[in-house]
């Protein structure tokens, strides 16, 4: 049996409004309000186990409604649920999604942004499993000592795949470090990884996201349409693996879905190449539908494999 895909991806509620545009600093714009959903975290966990794999959820959530509602979707989706209920609630995402896909979130903070060591460590971790975190949870302080000194201490026997966030200019430099050290793939996508090694070098220059990582390392960058390049460790050379044709309606959680279907394919056994290969096809299956859900299952990914992409009737 496969590992564990065990992720501490933090759960909001989200509620997507589509617009025309982004109005200016003062001004306002009509939208259309789509019902509330889960999100954060939960799409990085539904997505995972669609692919077939035991996902486990290993962030907070509270005695509200907001996290009422994302448990019973966990619980319809087959995630495991490790960390016990907070006082409180989740906060909620809302979403700006664009004629043309692009979505842009403002957040408020709730119970998930503050997880706990103690509950962490008593995730009992077996051989094999792989351990995701967000660097979306980094952002404050209890959220950037607690996981990064639980994700630093990981045993060798679990991967450790860390994922950067559109937030990644508020996490303490001392965070990437220490995260990073420790990390078997680091997966961002191209303003991502351009904003943490210029983050880096000002901190010390010369320093790059390379240099703090392990040599048997990997590095995953999402590339959008051009779909993504993946180096397998610091001597290997980069492989770029082009994106599925599909049209885009809405890019929210595409960057979710890759790096879950990534970790499934993983944890499957699959190489990094194979399993960035069907997390491009995830992602294009993601980015076709409005929202990230429903996500691709493992017959989605498959067909867009096969066919080369998405196949549109006419």
């Amino acid at each position: 049996m496969p590992g564990r895909f065990i992720s501490t991806h933090s759960m909001v509620l989200a509620l997507p409004l589509h617009v025309d545009h982004l109005p200016e600093r003062g001004a306002a714009v009509e939208a259309e309000t789509a019902a509330a959903r889960p999100g954060g975290g939960y799409v990085t966990l539904a997505a995972a186990a669609a692919q077939g794999v035991k996902a486990s959820m290993a962030s907070p959530l509270g005695t509200g409604p907001n996290s009422y509602t994302v448990r019973q979707h966990l619980e319809e989706a087959n995630v495991e649920i490790l960390t016990t209920e907070l006082v409180g609630d989740i906060g909620i995402a809302i979403q700006l999604v664009e004629a043309d896909g692009s979505t842009t979130s403002v957040v408020t903070a709730g119970v998930e942004s503050e997880p706990s060591r103690a509950a962490l460590d008593r995730i009992t971790l077996h051989d094999g499993d792989l351990v995701h975190i967000s660097g979306v949870d980094l952002t404050n302080r209890i959220g950037a000592e607690t996981l990064t000194g639980w994700g630093a201490s990981l045993p060798e026997n679990v991967t450790l795949v860390v994922s950067i966030s559109p937030a990644v200019e508020e996490v303490p430099v001392s965070a990437w470090r220490r995260l990073l050290s420790r990390a078997d793939v680091v997966t961002m996508n191209i303003r991502e990884k351009a904003a943490l090694d210029a983050i880096l070098t000002r901190a010390e220059p010369g320093l790059s996201i390379r240099h703090i990582m392990r040599p048997h390392a990997a590095v995953v960058r999402r590339l959008g349409v051009m779909g993504c390049e993946l180096q397998v460790n610091e001597s290997a050379p980069r492989i770029h693996l082009p994106a599925f044709d599909a049209f885009t309606v809405d890019t929210s959680g595409v960057g979710d879905t890759h790096i879950a279907t990534m970790c499934a394919s993983l944890l499957k056994g699959a190489s990094l190449e194979d399993a960035c290969r069907a997390a491009n096809a995830a992602a294009a299956f993601t980015i076709a539908h409005e929202s990230a859900l429903p996500v691709p299952t493992l017959a989605d990914i498959e067909q867009i494999l096969e066919q080369g992409g998405l196949v549109y009737s006419s």
